[in-house]
């Protein structure tokens, strides 16, 4: 039987910031504030993230996110899902997302590499309740899916695979958009070259 992810890890509602179930305050602490749009290609984007200030106390210092919790989108159209990466400064999920905090670093980001897999989408969207205008899914919804594990003793053979393969992934995307925008710069430079030498070519009103 595979165990559930309410059994390999915590999971909360993001924190709110309005409304009776308010918890984050004004206060004098910076953090960053992720959403839902803040998550893309599975990653937390580095730009738009809101800069807040709340006030720490007992509710808000348990909602700080730690390296390897896993995000999730709670309130979307789209299944999203990211982990927060080792350095990331202070920072706090809000209330459109669902927090999972698992039990062993490494297990964060196998879950996260699941969640992001084609089957593990689907498994979260089955999950959720669909609205006029978004979908919706709730921690306990989350807590009670299954998920397959790797074998025993296994996991940081995983996790380290998982690791090596988005580095090489973004590696090798990165290289790629050198290669495409130093081609297209260096083609239109010789155009306009070419263009400016040839008789007649100049872009003035006569």
């Amino acid at each position: 039987m595979k165990p559930t992810m309410g059994n390999i890890a915590t999971i909360r509602q993001g924190l709110s910031r309005s409304g009776r179930s308010v918890g984050a305050r004004k206060g004098d602490v910076p953090v960053a504030l992720i959403s839902g749009n803040n998550i893309q290609d599975d990653r937390i984007a580095e730009n738009g993230v809101e800069q807040i200030r709340i006030a720490l106390d007992d509710l808000t210092e348990k909602h700080l996110l730690l390296p390897y919790d896993v995000l999730v989108t709670g309130k979307s159209t789209s299944v999203k899902a990211a982990y927060v990466p080792p350095g990331a400064g202070r920072a706090i999920a809000n209330s459109t997302l669902v927090v999972v905090r698992p039990d062993d670093a490494d297990l964060g980001l196998y879950i996260w590499w699941f969640l992001t897999s084609r089957a593990g989408r689907r498994m979260v969207e089955s999950r959720m309740v669909a609205s006029a205008s978004l979908s919706s899914l709730s921690p306990m919804a989350l807590a009670e899916m299954g998920v397959p594990l790797p074998p025993a003793g296994k996991l940081r053979q995983f996790a380290a695979l998982i690791e090596a393969s988005e580095r090489a992934y973004w590696c090798a995307r990165e290289a790629a958009d050198i290669r495409r925008f130093s081609v297209r710069d260096d083609l239109v430079r010789t155009l306009l070259g070419a263009n400016s030498a040839s008789p007649g070519g100049t872009d003035d009103a006569d």
